[in-house]
């Protein structure tokens, strides 16, 4: 039997499916993140930090074959989501998905020198990179953002989804949507 569901509604289901996919991906991700890390020097801070902003922003950007999730999703009616949402993208455009120059910056220590105060000077001479990272009292509020996008993602998709195929004759068998 032959379903009868537009391709348009195919794609917005799928692009919602896998919305929520990276969304819950990130919320677990941060609940790691608060479990395990409790000082910005952990050597998990940045693989975690990184890992939440590029799950979390893999909807809002450009996905092949059909592209980023509709405009509505980057709108809170919080101000505080708001501009925390548009941080994290921001973070994820220059300083983990690129290595922009204003961000990433390379320094020369020569030798019998230190970076940071009370660490021992260098005996040679040496290099370092340094990076931003996101203030630890931020990922409790990273976590509220991706508990409240994942609810709204999570309503509109089992909306379309029982609308699409609630009352279908559906195959014995789980099937693709694409």
């Amino acid at each position: 039997m032959k379903i009868d569901i537009t391709q348009v509604d195919k794609i917005t289901l799928y692009k919602l499916a896998v919305a929520h996919n990276d969304v819950t991906e990130a919320l677990f991700t941060t609940q790691l993140f608060l479990k395990t890390v409790s000082v910005i020097a952990d050597q998990n801070f940045q693989p975690l930090q990184d890992a939440i902003v590029i799950a979390y922003s893999r909807p809002f950007r450009k996905n092949r074959p059909y592209g980023r999730l509709d405009e509505k999703w980057n709108k809170f009616s919080d101000p505080w989501m708001q501009g925390l949402h548009e941080k994290i993208l921001e973070t994820r455009d220059t300083l983990i998905a690129h290595s922009d120059r204003l961000h990433r910056n390379v320094q020369i220590i020569p030798k019998g020198t230190s970076t940071i105060p009370g660490i021992p000077k260098n005996k040679d001479i040496a290099i370092t990179v340094s990076t931003r990272k996101i203030a630890l009292a931020m990922f409790p509020k990273i976590e509220k953002l991706c508990f409240d996008l994942g609810a709204r993602l999570d309503r509109e998709m089992f909306t379309l989804l029982d609308k699409l195929f609630g009352d279908k004759d559906l195959p014995p068998e789980p099937f693709d949507l694409l």
